[in-house]
């Protein structure tokens, strides 16, 4: 069997297993292989909720900036 691609579509499949074949929470989380609360979520709304945005991660070279722009780079004229 070929599963839901998106988050949407397990949604959809989540929903319609627990609607058409009476399945339980516990049942449908090892059917799709994911944890109980997003099948409770999954029957409460048919919409995922949107992932939140991660923040900027600083840079490895960051610490080290000030000594690199210290450095005299040579700039033909």
């Amino acid at each position: 069997m070929d599963g839901p691609r998106s988050k949407v579509e397990l949604f959809a499949a989540i929903r319609r297993d627990s609607r058409t074949e009476k399945l339980s929470i516990h049942e449908l989380s090892r059917r799709y292989g994911v944890h109980r609360r997003l099948i409770r979520e999954a029957l409460t709304s048919p919409w995922p909720t949107p992932r939140k945005p991660l923040p900027p991660r600083p840079s490895v070279v960051d610490p080290y900036k000030h000594l690199i722009d210290a450095i005299p780079w040579f700039e033909p004229s």
